[in-house]
């Protein structure tokens, strides 16, 4: 759902079609080849750089709708999904990142002109930065559990602490659970369902009538009153300003400030 949320908010912005039309353009000048993408100047990094990406190579976009994509293609922003967070991990510390590992460097090779190495390969790096090193074994006979305990022992080491007040790690890798209440990513897309009813139906009236055939589904659509339908149309230009604000200062290409033909409140 959160692939489909990216997708359908990315159809809504002006900037993002833009973009992805001059980029297919010179992929084709270039034959078909992708090579080193060229976004403009407001696509900073790779993380934005790489959501343009694979909207770009995503079949149909931005015509057709999520449900419409042919399974490869949803397979491909799934993909990148799931790799999101590593991406814009990887963004925030390449220059100074939190673990560094070498591995079969030759016999000759001393600590401190690791050390060195690491400096020269790294110069952003503060001198102040609290950095551990040393040589390391590690024994993959071990579960990747058990490992992941052990390590976490050593990070207790470092930070002065006893190896026995290191916390249970179970506790710490276990998936968070689920709050109670309501699905936040299906009520992202339901307030971009009914920003575009409010712009394609002229009154709250016509646009209840057509949800009322989703009301009786699962995970259907519908809200009852005038009020929270135009909560939910806010809710959905705050949310694309949060996604692509950092490329589109305009709305959304279906957001109207107020039903079009009017209609009494109820």
């Amino acid at each position: 759902m959160l692939a489909c949320a990216w997708y359908e908010y990315g159809r809504e912005s002006r900037a993002v079609i833009k973009e992805i039309t001059a980029e297919r353009k010179r992929i084709k000048r270039s034959n078909g080849k992708c090579g080193q993408t060229n976004f403009g100047p407001r696509v900073q990094n790779m993380v934005r750089g790489s959501l343009l990406l694979f909207l770009t190579i995503s079949d149909g976009f931005p015509i057709v709708p999520w449900i419409n994509l042919s399974g490869e293609a949803r397979a491909r922003f799934l993909k990148l999904m799931s790799n999101f967070p590593h991406l814009v991990r990887y963004a925030s510390t390449w220059n100074n990142p939190p673990l560094t590992f070498d591995l079969n460097e030759p016999s000759t090779m001393t600590l401190e002109m690791w050390r060195k190495q690491c400096r020269e390969r790294l110069p952003s790096i503060p001198e102040s930065d609290p950095i551990k090193s040393g040589f390391f074994a590690v024994n993959m006979k071990y579960g990747r559990r058990f490992l992941i305990e052990e390590f976490a022992k050593w990070l207790t080491h470092f930070e002065g602490k006893a190896m026995s007040e290191t916390p249970p790690i179970t506790e710490e890798i276990s998936p968070p659970k689920k709050s109670p209440g309501r699905n936040s990513i299906r009520d992202t897309l339901n307030a971009l369902a009914v920003m575009r009813l409010r712009f394609h139906c002229d009154t709250f009236s016509e646009a209840k009538r057509r949800m009322q055939l989703l009301k009786g589904k699962d995970h259907g659509m519908y809200y009852a009153t005038r009020h929270n339908a135009n909560r939910a149309c806010n809710l959905a230009l705050s949310h694309f300003r949060q996604m692509y604000g950092w490329l589109d200062s305009d709305n959304p290409l279906h957001f109207t400030k107020a039903w079009r033909g009017g209609d009494a409140k109820m």
